[in-house]
């Protein structure tokens, strides 16, 4: 290199020399002194002018060349030197690094060969290229590592050239033979966190290591692609896990995000009634007008009408965003409508606020989508992640997983409550309830677990638990020459298969040797209202068995009076909500018609939510038949339960 050097001085020395011949000759040339001889050395001189000037510019670009490799970018010696000037300079300040590697290089070169190894390196480093502005420095310094030094830069500059950059990939990757794939790690040296250039780079290095470490171990095929109708181009979940993870490990501590899920409500049904290709358009078109936001860092759409972003909402505060993005989603709906003439569209979007980095991107994905579920029961069509929504879930995973230990371990527990005769007085019957006994000190009630399992559908197994624990308490009872009447919940996703669900009542009957005529089976009106086939099939069959069936919750439904009209059932039990602290004269009278309409059509009557003594002075004179309510007994233990009966008997 220094040969180099000295000989381009040279070069200037020579030019110098020829150039002082080529003025003389010329000057002679003038006075008419042997002109042939003379016109024959300038021609001489001009030559090596020429010669001098070619050599010096060649050197000078094998110099220049020296600083680069094959990817066109400046290689490790030249990077050395210059990390070595910048150490050398007084500070580091608004100095950041971004290290790039390169992923499956090996994979190239072992299938494909170095050349196409070669390829694919210098097809990511022209990438490189497309994000670096004035201020940047790119270098190759291994095989398939590369580094940006970027200097009076910003950390958000850092985290848009990353942006950037993936977007370039990401479109590239759609037609790619050999998608690109990249790890990266990336910091910036400021007031607040003021690093030497060396510890830059370590801090760079090791963002980047997290970075490979994650991607590497997502096992599925990660591609991005256009469908055939021109739609919005869709992220894998794997790909959209490696962003999140991206920008949360490399995560400044003054950087704040939200990750949010949007999806249009009904979607199928415009393109069921406006066709596919509008449909697309308008999928499209929200993608665009998202990508507007000024706080998003990207957009995409996810699948089917959901799209997906991370917005930087870095010193603004929740309840900004949240109405921020209510505005937004007004804006693109006015805008949707205007441009598509169509006469509804309504957008659903959930919040999860990215505070702590340590959440895996798959469960910041899965929170995001439950209130974007529950966005769909809000006015505002916008819903954010909070503590309670946490909780609760954090409330149904235990229930699911726990479930099947605790029925086998039996911490499930049958609880009874009275229902009084409203004749004399005494107790008729009772209803079997179940609680849930977690660990010594801490109790389950049905509110708390019974809708999780119906949406699971173990609240199949918990009945027939419940039945089975009942029947064989009944049947100890019956031995001991006692008696008590029992009444059994049926839970509506046992309307899916009535048979079954029959027959394994009936063997339990038989197993503990039970007196049909003492079992009776609630089944709530709701449940009726919509499986009203169905519930008249199961009270049928169970008439031929001589069990009673009564209808629960009686006037919570939506259309209580014309079921009465078709219903089979042997007793109805009213909601308690007709019943309150202070029975009002209005309430008074609407009980009176519903009991003579139940009277005249042979049913017998249950309240319950009997609290005070004019609520039980007011049925009684009615002709209520049975009373249940907190005035007479609250659900109490198994054991409590047997000492009430003896105690009354």
């Amino acid at each position: 290199m220094e040969k180099n050097k000295i000989t381009i001085r040279l070069c200037y020395i020579e030019l110098i020399i020829f150039a002082g011949i080529l003025v003389t000759m010329i000057f002679h040339f003038r006075c008419g002194f042997g002109k042939s001889f003379f016109a024959l050395m300038i021609i001489a001189a001009l030559a090596g002018c020429g010669v001098s000037l070619a050599l010096k510019d060649y050197l000078k670009s094998m110099i220049q060349s020296s600083a680069f490799d094959v990817a066109g970018v400046h290689n490790k010696k030249a990077l050395e030197k210059q990390l070595q000037k910048i150490q050398d300079e007084d500070d580091t300040l608004d100095t950041g690094i971004m290290m790039f590697d390169l992923n499956n290089l090996k994979i190239i070169n072992d299938t494909y060969g170095h050349e196409e190894g070669d390829v694919f390196i210098q097809t990511f480093a022209s990438f490189l290229t497309r994000i670096l502005t004035e201020n940047s420095y790119l270098a190759r310094f291994g095989g398939d590592e590369f580094l940006i030094i970027q200097r009076n830069t910003t950390w958000s500059q850092l985290e848009q050239m990353n942006i950037q950059l993936q977007t370039l990939i990401d479109e590239h990757n759609q037609t790619a033979d050999h998608p690109l794939s990249y790890a990266v790690g990336y910091d910036i040296s400021c007031k607040n966190h003021y690093y030497l250039i060396m510890d830059l780079l370590k801090i760079a290095d090791e963002k980047m290591y997290q970075d490979k470490k994650y991607k590497k171990q997502q096992l599925a095929q990660k591609e991005q692609y256009l469908t055939r109708s021109g739609l919005a181009q869709s992220i894998s979940s794997d790909s959209l896990k490696e962003k999140i993870f991206t920008i949360l490990t490399n995560a400044n501590g003054e950087k704040e995000y939200a990750f949010i899920m949007t999806d249009i409500s009904k979607f199928h049904l415009i393109n069921d009634y406006w066709g596919y290709e509008t449909g697309t358009k308008i999928l499209n078109f929200v993608l665009r007008r998202m990508e507007l936001f000024s706080a998003s860092l990207f957009v995409n759409r996810y699948h089917s009408d959901v799209f997906v972003a991370v917005l930087d909402i870095t010193g603004r505060k929740s309840s900004d965003v949240k109405k921020q993005i209510e505005e937004y989603n007004r804006q693109i709906i006015q805008e949707i409508l205007k441009t598509f003439q169509i006469n509804y569209f309504h957008l659903n979007t959930g919040i999860y606020y990215l505070k702590d980095t340590s959440i895996p991107a798959e469960q910041i994905i899965s929170h995001t989508n439950i209130v974007r579920e529950k966005a769909k029961t809000e006015l505002s069509g916008v819903c954010e992640y909070n503590n309670d929504i946490a909780l609760n879930e954090q409330h149904c995973a235990d229930t699911i997983h726990s479930f099947k230990s605790a029925l086998k371990q039996k911490e499930f527990k049958i609880y009874f409550q009275p229902k009084i005769c409203g004749k004399d007085q005494t107790i008729a019957s009772a209803e079997a309830l179940v609680r849930w006994q977690r660990g010594n000190d801490t109790m389950w009630y049905p509110d708390m677990f019974l809708s999780i399992l119906e949406e699971t559908g173990e609240i199949r197994a918990l009945d027939y638990y419940v039945y089975e624990e009942t029947f064989a308490w009944m049947n100890q009872r019956r031995k001991e020459g006692k008696r008590v009447i029992p009444v059994l919940n049926v839970s509506p996703v046992h309307f899916g298969n009535i048979h079954s669900f029959a027959e394994k009542v009936m063997a339990l009957v038989k197993q503990y040797e039970i007196n049909p005529y003492y079992v009776i089976f609630e089944i709530t009106e709701t449940t009726f209202i919509h499986n009203i086939k169905a519930v008249n099939e199961m009270i049928r069959f169970f008439h031929e068995q001589n069990i009673r069936i009564s209808m629960d919750d009686f006037g919570s439904g939506y259309s209580s009076l014309n079921a009465l009209k078709d219903t089979l059932f042997d007793e109805v039990k009213i909601d308690k909500r007709f019943l309150s602290d202070e029975l009002s004269e209005n309430g008074k009278i609407v009980l009176q018609e519903i009991f003579h309409l139940l009277k005249r059509t042979n049913k017998s009557i249950v309240c319950e939510g009997v609290e005070t003594k004019e609520m039980v002075d007011f049925l009684v004179e009615e002709g209520c038949d049975e009373l249940q309510g907190y005035y007479y007994y609250k659900p109490m233990s198994q054991n409590a339960f047997e000492k009430l009966l003896e105690n009354i008997v």
